[in-house]
């Protein structure tokens, strides 16, 4: 004789979702594929550098909760980082000092080794805030400060992409500044942090976002990847996306997920408070409150693994 979780009284009586889906199995008639629940997405992987030179990794599920950390060993002394970002394609972690050097940070051991002995030729030691992210299309480093300066980096050789090589020198990017068509057109800007998108469709194209620190805003450097005209980030042209409703904020360090697009800030909004780690929507600008990220101590650094 033949059972069937259906032969009492012909109906499904107090039985729950496992004991149906099992009994489907049983009768043949669901694909098993369909009676397991879905894979969770796995939880980004962050890393943090602080100013006392050490790596710091979370899970992105867990931001309060250090799971690792490792003294960086091989930055000179005096020259502090200013951000660090992965190079997805080739799976490196770089860090960025003041004096303009790049350098690559082995997430196991906390070994830095410089990409060259020279400094850039910009001079970055004014005292002014940098972000810097990789874009992943053209495999350049991206740098931009609070006082409107905006270039790239070589990775391997740690120079300056000239924008303009038909004029003498090492000619640098457009300045950052409002579109002329934009609600912000006039108003200074100071961008603290910046982070491109990954276009899985079309690696040829991406969007560089940037986060204005005066006011709170999320905007775009460039255009929106597949929108025409095309604007390159090395215009410096900014246009806004929306308030991150945050207000004014002291620190802030960005990135956006390679795998899903997920865009993380580790924020910290007066010089008191705790680095906390949001999720900022790039469609409005708005963000959501992840929690505190370890002991809340301020970050130089901060990044997505790929």
């Amino acid at each position: 004789m033949t059972l069937s979780i259906f032969s009492r009284r012909g109906c499904l009586g107090g039985l729950g979702p496992a004991a149906i889906a099992a009994g489907l199995l049983v009768q043949g008639l669901a694909h098993p594929a369909l009676a397991q629940p879905a894979p969770a997405a796995r939880p980004h992987t962050l890393w943090t550098l602080t100013a006392d030179r050490v790596l710091h990794r979370y899970s992105a599920a867990e931001p309060a909760v250090e799971q690792a950390s490792r003294p960086v060993a091989g930055l000179p002394a005096g020259d502090p980082v200013v951000g660090i970002d992965y190079r997805v394609a080739y799976g490196q972690l770089y860090a960025l000092t003041r004096s303009g050097r790049l350098y690559v940070l082995d997430t196991d051991t906390g070994e830095a080794r410089a990409v060259s002995a020279a400094a850039t030729a910009v001079p970055m030691d004014r005292g002014e805030v940098y972000g810097m992210n990789f874009n992943p299309s053209a495999d350049r480093l991206r740098v931009v400060d609070c006082a409107g300066q905006n270039f790239r980096l070589h990775p391997l050789t740690n120079e300056v992409v000239d924008a303009d090589p038909a004029t003498p020198g090492v000619q640098l990017d457009g300045r950052l500044a409002y579109a002329a068509t934009d609600s912000g057109a006039g108003k200074g800007v100071c961008i603290k942090a910046v982070a491109y998108t990954y276009n899985k469709r079309d690696p040829k194209i991406t969007t560089n976002y940037a986060i204005e620190a005066s006011q709170g805003w999320l905007l775009m450097q460039g255009s929106l990847e597949g929108a025409t005209p095309v604007v390159s980030p090395n215009t410096g042209q900014l246009t806004t996306v929306g308030a991150l409703a945050l207000g004014r904020i002291e620190s802030v360090q960005f990135d956006i997920a390679d795998r899903d697009n997920d865009a993380l800030a580790a924020i910290r909004l007066t010089p008191q408070s705790p680095t906390q780690l949001y999720r900022i929507r790039l469609a409005s600008g708005a963000s959501t409150l992840l929690g505190t990220l370890g002991q809340g101590a301020p970050v130089l650094g901060f990044a997505i693994e790929p």
